[in-house]
């Protein structure tokens, strides 16, 4: 998709964070820019309403707070994802077919490790 240069101002701490990152990232700072972008665009005026009254009427340890809550949720959400395709590749391959109670899974967890089992 063709894209289009915007500029922004940082201050100067965010400006070298950014370039620190897209060290780290092996990218370049507006590939760091742009996925920022992305994302604040993506949160309905609500969050960014939150994020600016946090910001403005909070402390440093308030938008922490506001940055770990963030964190904890996008990680709820990249585990739940990665577990539901693990899951969906599972189902493809008839893996786990039947193990739909406890004394099932028990059953199908001794059979794995049944010494000998994983020999060749």
């Amino acid at each position: 998709m063709p894209g289009k240069t915007i500029s922004a101002y940082a201050d100067a701490e965010t400006a070298r964070r950014v370039e620190a990152l897209a060290r780290i990232e092996d990218r370049a700072p507006s590939q760091i820019a742009a996925a920022a972008l992305r994302f604040y665009l993506r949160l309905p005026p609500d969050a960014h309403d939150a994020i600016r009254q946090v910001e403005a009427l909070g402390d440093a340890h308030d938008v922490e707070v506001l940055v770990e809550t963030m964190t904890r949720d996008l990680l709820k959400a990249r585990s739940e994802v990665s577990l539901r395709k693990m899951a969906d590749a599972m189902a493809e391959r008839g893996i786990g077919a039947g193990l739909d109670d406890e004394a099932a899974i028990e059953a199908e967890a001794v059979r794995l490790t049944r010494p000998g089992r994983w020999r060749r």
